[in-house]
């Protein structure tokens, strides 16, 4: 009986330790992603820039009247 307790609780440890290395490894997985969707969300496209362009010579403007 005690060797049938030992045996479980040893597999039991195994099978947690399994799960925690796979639980790891989508975690990493998941941050990647998300780490590269916020770089290219940072990064201004051309149509931004125009648009900050715009934006700034139109203040120019309204400060020099």
């Amino acid at each position: 009986m005690i060797n049938l307790i030992l045996a479980i609780s040893i597999l039991n440890t195994f099978l947690i330790m399994y799960l925690l290395t796979k639980l790891g490894k989508e975690k990493n997985k998941i941050t990647e992603l998300l780490q590269d969707s916020k770089s290219e969300k940072q990064l201004p496209s051309e149509e931004d820039k125009k648009h900050i362009d715009d934006m700034l010579k139109m203040r120019e403007m309204y400060e020099s009247d």
